[in-house]
């Protein structure tokens, strides 16, 4: 009997903490409806791989599992997955789906959690963890550090949730996706993320104020409007505090000038997801989202961006698990 597994994509929406009282990072982000990762794990007489995703590169993905898990005589079906390194968490998705498939197949045991540590997810986030396990709307904990940012030991050391929530059914996310960038692979952004740096206590005082005072509150009330308004001003705050890593606020030239359209036609909020170069708003209303969407559509085309695009809601439950 195989086992299938469905998750979806995230989207990160920053960090209201990079470093403070020990504690590196704290971030906030949701689970998507689309794009999803498919797999199917089955046992077999050897070792086997169909990927049938065109171009998605996953050795370095397989080899850490079959290093981590000691596996053998088993097929890994990559039936759909989306691009790593583009904002929307596919490495992430793509690891636990594959992992987690695997250790209900052979009865291992692990959590969730703790397959995350053996595989070394949650290093600088546990939002995709988080999403995975539970969908919806997230803020984590960050991590306890000293000196460093190292890997996670144990299903403890991965940030915790301390605020979780769907969200409603008619907000909706215009996901833009320019083609031919990728942001910072997990090589390239140990840089950016292994020493974090305190904020000037003004900065991380607004932060906290943003997250504690207003996003939250707002998705208890189901306030979009002042849900966009907080997001997009610790957006512009986060993508300053690693604009030298990535050349400004923004990833490139495209998502800086998709993010201003998006503002420009309406969106209560917008930002870019992780590294980009996925960029999103958040818009109220399936008539309205699809009217603003066609409104970003004209006029980013008019700048001669190749992008795709996606108008999804938030996911309200975590990855499903089944046997097939």
């Amino acid at each position: 009997m195989a086992i299938c597994i469905e998750s979806s994509a995230r989207l990160h929406l920053g960090f209201y903490n990079f470093f403070e009282d020990g504690i590196a990072y704290g971030g906030l982000g949701v689970a998507i409806e689309y794009p999803k990762v498919r797999v199917r794990i089955d046992r077999d007489v050897g070792f086997r791989i169909i990927n049938r995703v065109g171009n998605l590169y996953i050795d370095d993905v397989i080899d850490s599992i079959r290093k981590r898990l000691s596996i053998s005589n088993i097929v890994i079906d990559i039936e759909e997955a989306f691009p790593r390194h583009i904002g929307l968490g596919g490495t992430t998705q793509l690891a636990l789906s594959i992992g987690y498939g695997i250790a209900k197949l052979l009865g291992l045991g692990y959590s969730i959690r703790e397959l995350a540590a053996i595989l070394g997810r949650g290093r600088d986030s546990g939002i995709g963890i988080a999403t995975f396990e539970y969908g919806g709307f997230v803020v984590d904990s960050g991590r306890r550090v000293r000196g460093s940012v190292e890997p996670p030991r144990t299903a403890d050391d991965i940030p915790h949730i301390i605020f979780r929530s769907p969200l409603p059914d008619n907000w909706y996310f215009i996901i833009v996706i320019p083609h031919g960038i990728k942001g910072l692979d997990e090589i390239r952004e140990r840089s950016a993320m292994d020493y974090p740096r305190s904020l000037p206590k003004e900065l991380q005082y607004e932060l906290y104020k943003l997250v504690l005072l207003h996003i939250i509150p707002s998705v208890i009330r189901r306030d979009v409007e002042v849900f966009g308004k907080a997001l997009t001003k610790l957006q512009v705050i986060v993508g300053e505090y690693f604009s030298k890593f990535q050349g400004g606020i923004y990833c490139c030239r495209e998502a800086e000038e998709i993010v201003r359209i998006l503002l420009d036609a309406g969106v209560h909020g917008a930002g870019q997801s992780s590294w980009g170069p996925t960029v999103y708003g958040i818009v109220d209303g399936r008539d309205n989202a699809t009217w603003i969407l066609q409104k970003v559509v004209d006029r980013v085309q008019k700048l001669g961006i190749e992008f795709d695009y996606h108008l999804v809601n938030a996911r309200r439950n975590g990855a499903t698990i089944k046997t097939c």
